[in-house]
């Protein structure tokens, strides 16, 4: 993985700054400055949104100063734009992650699979847990908001494929609309997911066994 190693993506940067969203005086900093500025940002977006954040701030408790906070973005928006990507790309490789390491055969097992990895084994740390929670319910509240971006898409995609695999073998009823299901699935999936990033007592033994019946016992072939 890349950000909770707090290593950010070099060529993802470097992509950033070639359209202009960093700088090239931000590219060429050193890892562990480029990480502390990325998880403080985190960290003050998820708690003050981005109307609250100031700018001041962020610069104190990223230990730089406000004229080299404008040698590294054109503005608090670019600032808003470059976390939210980083953190995508991340969500990505996580994605990818799971995708890899998991070896269940059944779609019902790859389920329950990915939602451990994501629940019970979550390799956010909470301030990115409660970042998730504000770019994903409250951007569209924001004053500036990154086009095209959907943090959930990837794991969407991701039970999109479970779902398609689960019809091919017969395990999920082949007459009910693929795309459909899976956004149920889905939505179900982010619905426990959100309640767990937004510490919500949950029992997860029952939640895991709920999650499995209400998923599987109604779209069985």
């Amino acid at each position: 993985m890349t950000v909770d190693n707090n290593v950010l993506n070099e060529n993802l940067i470097a992509e950033l700054s070639s359209r202009k969203i960093v700088t090239e005086t931000f590219r060429r900093l050193n890892q562990k400055k480029k990480y502390k500025i990325y998880s403080t940002a985190v960290k003050l977006f998820a708690e003050y949104g981005y109307d609250g954040l100031a700018i001041d701030q962020l610069c104190e408790q990223s230990a730089i100063s406000k004229g080299s906070f404008f040698q590294y973005f054109p503005s608090k928006s670019h600032l808003f734009e470059f976390v939210i990507l980083v953190f995508d790309d991340y969500l990505a490789s996580w994605i990818e992650d799971i995708r890899l390491n998991e070896t269940a055969v059944l779609a019902k097992n790859r389920i329950l699979y990915l939602y451990q990895a994501l629940v019970i084994n979550s390799k956010l740390f909470p301030d990115e847990e409660r970042f998730y929670l504000y770019v994903s319910s409250s951007l569209s509240h924001a004053t500036v908001a990154v086009e095209g971006i959907d943090l959930s898409r990837h794991f969407h995609e991701y039970i999109n494929e479970i779902i398609r695999r689960g019809v091919e073998t017969g395990e999920i009823r082949g007459d009910a609309e693929v795309d459909l299901t899976s956004y149920l699935v889905s939505l179900i999936v982010e619905g426990i997911l959100r309640r767990s990033y937004a510490a919500t007592d949950l029992p997860r033994k029952r939640t895991e066994e709920y999650l499995i019946s209400f998923l599987f016992d109604g779209i069985k072939a």
